[in-house]
Parts: structure tokens; C-alpha cells; sequence
């Protein structure tokens, strides 16, 4: 009599895996979108409007030193306002947890109020304040963004855990800190990392938008020289540069992601 034997499930192979991968999705995004701006830029014919990818490519070659130094600036402004700017927030959300209702009420007005003002003002006034050399007003401004783009959800995230949770960690004495460790930051860690790649968005754009209002040096500074003189691909250069900062930031932060909240994510795509 013939026995039927269960054959164990068969892995998915490297390609597989790779072709499945977050990473795969990225890059056919960026092949198409690169091909069709290619395709549409030749048809426009129209390079000081907009040049072609290859136009572009052919500008990094010309000047290597001169983008890689401006980018390696910008870089350090839109890092160092990042993180400054994201801890800053994460420690508001936790103090916020802590103080008065009324308080709370209070700074969080005072927090929308500084957020409904216009950035490109603000930006403009930090820039005034911090002065122009250096990369510190660049710097702080990146984490102003970053703080504004965080701060809220996290402090909500905490703020909104489950009843009975509270009520079990109650019945046992907890500490504040021991709420905090083992419920509020693991429930609120999916909404924090959502707001961190957000974070990570607006520091780029902070950054950028510090420079443009005062720097020497930096890809917003190599922007306005760029368009003074008319090389709107070199524009679009220092633009692509700032783009794939802010993807090998979302990158990280991803990576991070699945880490921490990898049941999270595995709970989204079962859904």
C-alpha cells in the first residue's frame, strides 16, 4: 500500500527572497521612474527646463569634487538634525506623559502655534539668530523639522495604550519607568517609526531649506549658484543627491523597523 508522505515546505531561493524584498520594490521603482524621465526629457528636448537623466550623470562627471563636498555637508546637517531633532521629540512625548493635564494642554498649543508658523519664516529667523557660517543654524533648523514631524504622534502613541494593560501594570506597583519599558514604547514603537521616516523627510528638506537662506557651502547653497548661472542639471543634481540621502535614510530606519516591530509589520501584511 502506497503511504503518502508530507513533503516539507520548499524555502523560496535567494532570487526569490530578493525579488520580494523591500529593497527590489526600490529598485524598480527608481529604474522606472529614471526610464521614463529619460524617455520624456528627449521627447521635451528642452534641457535648461528639463534636463535628462544622462544630462544630469554627465554634470556629476564634469565636477565630482565639488558635488560629493556639498553633499558631504548637507549630509552632516540633515544626520546631526535628525537625530538631534527625533530626541528631543521622544523625550517631550515621554516628559508630556508625566506633567499636569493642564500643563500638557498648554505646551501642546504652544507646540501647534510654533508648527502653524510658516518654516520657510522660522527657517529664515534661526538662520538670523545662529548666523550664517558653520553648518549650526543648518543644523538646528533640520531638527526643527524633525521634532515637529514627531513629536505629536509620539506622545499620542504613548499617551492612547489599552485600559486593562494600565490597570494590570497598576495592580503590580509599577514605576512610571517600568510603564513606559515594558507598554507604551513597545505599543507605540509601529507609529514612532512611521513618524521617524517622516522625521528623517523633513530634516532633509530643513536642511536644504537652511542653506538656501544662508550657507557658503552645501547643496541649497550649490542650488542658488547653479541656478544664477543658468545650469538647471547641475540643480537637478544637487536635488537627486538630497533624494538618495533621504532613501539611505529610510533605509536604515527600515532595517531598524524589522528589528523592533517586526511582528508589527508581519501583522500588516497578513491583513
Amino acid at each position: 500500500m502506497a503511504q503518502n508522505s508530507a513533503s516539507p515546505a520548499q524555502k523560496p531561493g535567494p532570487l526569490r527572497t530578493f525579488l520580494g524584498s523591500e529593497t527590489a520594490r526600490w529598485l524598480l521603482f527608481a529604474t522606472v521612474s529614471v526610464g521614463a524621465w529619460e524617455v520624456w526629457a528627449r521627447w521635451y528636448n528642452a534641457p535648461f527646463l528639463l534636463p535628462a537623466p544622462s544630462r544630469i550623470l554627465g554634470e556629476f562627471a564634469k565636477s565630482p569634487t565639488l558635488v560629493l563636498t556639498n553633499g558631504w555637508v548637507t549630509t552632516q546637517e540633515i544626520l546631526a538634525g535628525f537625530v538631534l531633532g527625533s530626541l528631543i521629540a521622544l523625550l517631550a512625548a515621554m516628559l508630556l506623559l508625566v506633567l499636569p493635564k493642564l500643563v500638557e494642554d498648554f505646551i501642546f498649543r504652544a507646540v501647534i502655534t510654533l508648527n502653524s508658523i510658516p518654516f520657510v519664516a522660522l527657517a529664515s529667523l534661526v538662520v538670523v539668530w545662529l548666523g550664517v557660517n558653520g553648518i549650526g543654524s543648518k543644523v538646528a533648523i533640520a531638527a526643527l523639522y524633525a521634532f515637529f514631524a514627531l513629536v505629536y504622534h509620539a506622545h499620542k502613541a504613548m499617551a492612547s495604550t489599552d485600559v486593562l494593560k494600565e490597570e494590570v501594570l497598576t495592580s503590580y506597583n509599577s514605576t512610571f519607568i517600568q510603564r513606559l519599558r515594558f507598554l507604551k514604547l513597545p505599543s507605540a514603537l509601529p507609529i514612532i517609526f512611521t513618524s521617524l521616516k517622516g522625521a528623517a523627510m523633513a530634516a532633509v528638506n530643513g536642511a536644504i531649506v537652511g542653506e538656501l537662506f544662508g550657507a557658503f557651502q552645501g547643496l541649497g547653497f550649490m542650488i542658488l549658484d547653479s541656478r544664477y548661472v543658468g545650469n538647471t542639471a547641475r540643480v537637478f543634481l544637487a536635488a537627486v543627491f538630497c533624494t538618495f540621502v533621504g532613501w539611505l535614510l529610510l533605509g536604515v530606519l527600515a532595517v531598524l523597523e524589522r528589528r523592533f516591530v517586526g511582528w508589527h509589520l508581519e501583522m500588516t501584511r497578513q491583513a
